[in-house]
């Protein structure tokens, strides 16, 4: 039944259809979706609260329970639980769930799908490149993003250490939803004599580097190619950055996309979960125990010595060396794309055919 998967047309008015792995051409209107043999929509979570991002006043128009299967997409990080408690409110017979982040040692219920959203999403908006120049002008780049406690430490860091100069650092206004609107005063204890630059392009940044000529939260979309030719290392700013959660945004699907060498600055055991994946580290040249550190500052400090340790480093040499890593990375991550979809399909397949073992059942609308 796998291959009529793709014959299926299914109700999505808000294109989550894509992160089951649907094409477009199968999405069709509200009335058209529940005229097929198996009827199917595809929802964000939360399609009922007009507070939500992804709400459409369509949503207040249509009942789900009317379809044979629902699909439900969450491609931020909410707690499981919290998801299927909601589930619970909404009398669907039939649904899957896609969830976009983990919470440690928490096992999936059996109609939940882990997907890194963000992470793979965006290969669809971005063109692969392989033109890496040897010589770059600058060790890192580091481009930040919404206020959050982590990247303030990143900031300070750089700036008490002098590689704010030697790199391209942005801690742009323009991004909102952080979690603090001035440095958190346990962060800020360790850096007693500085100032976080906020907000902050730096002067290394030529305008002409830019990823659009219109900065808004789009640009975290785009893959920044100017950036990554100038630049040897990426300092990655995931957007957790503690608790015991595992989200793998678009930061680190940028990195993995553009065969990057990362030190990550985040939640604990993001790696670990990295590797679950399939994906390597580089262990192999950097001391990656940061990642099993559970206070936030203690793993902060020890990944900035990693940093530290980059910025006196022969950086083509130890480029040549972690390449098959890179490689891997990039191919893992397409790889990956495919694995999840091919998941999904799966799991939609065990729902047909459920369906089909019930006997029949007029609809009517």
């Amino acid at each position: 039944m796998l291959d009529s998967i793709k014959k299926l047309k299914v109700y999505s008015p808000g294109m989550q259809a894509r992160d089951w792995g649907f094409d477009t051409d199968q999405v069709v209107d509200y009335y058209t979706a529940l005229m097929q043999p198996y009827t199917v929509a595809v929802l964000p979570v939360y399609y009922d609260n007009p507070e939500e991002f992804s709400w459409l006043p369509e949503y207040e128009l249509m009942d789900p329970s009317l379809f044979d299967l629902v699909l439900f997409v969450d491609i931020e990080f909410r707690p499981q639980q919290q998801l299927l408690n909601w589930l619970q409110t909404k009398h669907i017979s039939r649904w899957l769930l896609l969830i976009g982040g983990l919470t440690h040692n928490e096992y999936l219920h059996p109609r939940v799908v882990y997907r890194p959203g963000w992470a793979l999403n965006f290969m669809e908006w971005n063109q692969q490149r392989d033109d890496f120049p040897l010589e770059r002008p600058f060790l890192f780049d580091c481009l930040c993003g919404a206020r959050r406690t982590h990247r303030e430490y990143v900031m300070l860091s750089m700036l008490e250490s002098g590689l704010l100069d030697q790199s391209i650092v942005t801690y742009r206004d323009i991004f909102k939803g952080g979690d603090c609107v001035d440095t958190p005063p346990h962060v800020q204890a360790q850096f007693p004599d500085l100032t976080v630059p906020w907000p902050y392009v730096s002067p290394n940044l030529n305008p002409d580097w830019e990823v659009s000529d219109h900065l808004d939260y789009s640009i975290s979309g785009i893959v920044p190619w100017e950036i990554y030719n100038r630049t040897y290392f990426t300092i990655l700013v995931e957007t957790l950055g503690y608790g015991n959660t595992f989200l793998a945004a678009e930061k680190i699907g940028k990195c993995l996309f553009a065969r990057r060498l990362f030190v990550h600055f985040g939640a604990p055991y993001f790696l670990h979960y990295l590797r679950s994946l399939g994906f390597e580290t580089f262990d192999s040249v950097l001391d990656e125990s940061y990642d099993l550190q559970i206070q936030d500052i203690k793993r902060w400090h020890s990944a900035f010595d990693q940093v530290k340790w980059l910025s006196k480093q022969n950086p083509q040499h130890l480029l040549a060396k972690v390449k098959p890593i890179l490689d891997h990375n990039h191919d893992r991550l397409h790889r990956l794309k495919s694995s999840k979809t091919q998941e999904m399909h799966r799991a939609i397949d065990r729902c047909l055919e459920e369906l089909s073992c019930l006997p029949a059942i007029t609809q009517t609308i």
